[in-house]
């Protein structure tokens, strides 16, 4: 490739920024922690060829994950920059290897023979190692492989991802294409995980005339999922259908604070036919699932779950264990290898003893438990972190990273909040071993890759995976800029959820930074859907706290097109669909109002 001096230097300069990625350049981390990895410049590269043409040498037995990642990469780069990616024995210039010598997750890159040399334990570890490749190259008029080297292992053992199917939002409405690739996408980051909810608390019963639509988005997602190697879960509980008897139904529970939900139907499984009833249809979605596997089940305390009758109480530590160990027996009949994760969300909410009541219970019987769950809406709870984990049991977290003053969810796009995260990452990043962010659609991605990375290496800073997510997703050079507008919109969202007011100059200033950013991103970078989300938040951020509000023709503008983008309805017979859907005035759900 025949490319002038000077233009070539501004080429490996800003393919540098995305290869190097995260303003770490040189930088040596300590070899004791196999997470942790040494990182080398691509700007001090100046003889390093920039590729027109690429050719990859598969050296690994012949698996359909170890195709999937070939293909992926060819995708990822030729979507890029202009260059063909094929796969050959001669003359080529990236090797895609397996070496049982390594952990299954881990990989190693580094150069070896005139070739940069991708290798995993497994082929999960290989998929891993071509997601830290892509995202460390840099794309240009051509092609700059990654100079980055090291070895790599995830310090978090179930990093998974929880994607909420409901409310006609993205999970639940878009394509098994859109579906497969977005899943591709977050393997990459290293997720090997996630959990589908089965839209029961939705249904009327098994006859319901969506019944087949729901279980086809289950097993879609199933289906989807070990294609990547990534492990299948869903959640279980007492809620049940719409269609649930009356005389089954739970006791309300006592929620002073509004926090424990009561919605759903829940079913009390102290009465002997409420206990039949949850089990027979627990027992006929594991029979429709069969086909497609399921690898893990949550069990989930209250928001659409819980009874307060007197022999149930407190649930946390009482009827709720005592079903979910039921259900447990009954997941390994169909499934002999299920494990299982116990949420504690909202215990002792108010105090009620569940946490030592759970301990208690787990010291005579930990066996049938796999992990503990917890988090809260702000803070990590206390219990696990000043008394440890119940059982002595490997503990999850469950980061809100789509709610948080953001209503309706994902209403006015992207919702960076780097800084949250990092301050409730680093309660717990001694302590956990992993968890399932909680996703309400494709808004949240930097968020995703944040708390992704967070559970490859604990002490991965945000701003960092923000760097490199900038560089790979958007273009490079404008990584320090994006971050600035990042922190404007993150203080926006901060300051309206206080109910204060937000500083109106502030968010022109970020919309205009945007705007000259916008102007830098090559071709692909400006079509990219996780650019144009961010780019209409600040035009939202303008117009509702420093412009003429939603209904300026801007801001319309801006709503129309994220309503295309998350595949929602102008109007809808779903009750619940204005929670998901951006606050277009003329958008309507049954009860005609936003």
């Amino acid at each position: 490739m025949n490319i002038p001096a000077h233009d070539r230097r501004t080429f490996l300069k800003y393919a540098a920024a995305g290869a190097a990625g995260f303003g770490l350049q040189g930088q040596v981390w300590p070899a004791a922690d196999p997470g942790l990895l040494e990182v080398h410049d691509n700007a001090s590269r100046e003889g390093t060829e920039i590729l027109q043409e690429v050719v990859v040498r598969v050296e690994a037995p012949d698996d359909p994950l170890v195709s999937t990642a070939f293909n992926m990469l060819k995708d990822r780069v030729e979507l890029r920059c202009p260059v063909k990616v094929t796969r050959g024995a001669e003359g080529a210039q990236i090797v895609l290897a397996l070496d049982p010598g390594l952990a299954p997750e881990a990989f190693r890159l580094g150069p070896e023979n005139g070739t940069v040399r991708i290798t995993g334990g497994a082929p999960p570890g290989l998929l891993y190692g071509v997601g830290k490749f892509l995202r460390t190259s840099g794309y240009g008029e051509g092609f700059l492989p990654s100079s980055w080297t090291g070895v790599s292992s995830p310090q978090g053992t179930l990093r998974g991802m929880y994607f909420a199917t409901h409310f006609h939002n993205w999970h639940q409405q878009a394509s098994d294409a859109e579906v497969s690739r977005y899943l591709e996408d977050l393997a990459l980051w290293g997720i090997n995980a996630i959990m589908v909810a089965f839209p029961m608390i939705n249904l009327q019963g098994w006859d319901d005339p969506q019944m087949e639509a729901a279980l086809s988005m289950m097993k879609r997602y199933a289906r989807a999922a070990h294609a990547l190697g990534l492990q299948f879960t869903t959640g279980l509980g007492n809620t049940m259908f719409i269609g649930t008897p009356d005389h089954l139904r739970a006791t309300p529970l006592p929620d002073p604070t509004r926090r424990r939900g009561n919605s759903g139907h829940p079913v009390c499984p102290s009465l002997a036919e409420g206990h039949a009833y949850i089990l027979d249809n627990t027992r006929r979605l594991f029979e429709n699932l069969a086909d497609v596997g399921l690898d893990i089940v949550c069990f989930w305390p209250y928001d659409e779950g819980g009874c307060a009758c007197a022999k149930c109480a407190p649930w946390g530590c009482n009827g709720y264990l005592r079903l979910s160990r039921d259900l447990t027996q009954l997941g390994r009949e169909y499934f002999p290898k299920l494990k299982t994760v116990l949420s504690t969300w909202m215990f002792d909410t108010p105090p009620e003893g569940e946490w030592q009541g759970l301990a208690d219970a787990l010291a005579k019987d930990p066996g049938w438990v796999d992990y503990i769950l917890a988090d809260s809406h702000e803070d990590f709870p206390r219990y696990p972190l000043d008394h440890g984990v119940p059982g002595g049991l490997p503990l999850l977290n469950f980061p809100e990273i789509s709610m948080w003053g953001n209503s309706p969810w994902g209403g006015f796009g992207a919702n960076p909040l780097p800084a949250r995260f990092q301050r409730l990452w680093d309660q717990v990043k001694g302590t956990v071993t992993g968890g399932f962010p909680y996703s309400e659609g494709i808004y949240e991605d930097m968020n995703k890759a944040v708390v992704a990375q967070c559970y490859w290496d604990r002490d991965r800073a945000a701003a960092d995976t923000l760097r490199e997510y900038m560089a790979y997703e958007f273009g490079p050079g404008v990584e320090e800029q994006v971050l600035e507008i990042i922190g404007l919109l993150e203080s926006a969202a901060a300051t309206s959820y206080r109910k204060e007011p937000v500083d109106p100059e502030a968010a022109r200033r970020a919309c205009a930074a945007a705007e000259a950013v916008e102007a830098r991103l090559p071709d692909w970078g400006k079509k990219s859907w996780r650019w144009e989300l961010l780019r209409l938040r600040t035009v939202l951020d303008r117009e509702r706290f420093g412009g003429d509000g939603l209904e300026s023709p801007a801001a319309e503008a801006a709503l129309l097109r994220l309503m295309e983008l998350y595949h929602c309805q102008l109007e809808t017979d779903d009750p619940y669909h204005h929670r998901v859907r951006p606050p277009l005035k003329r958008a309507l759900s049954r009860n005609g109002t936003l």
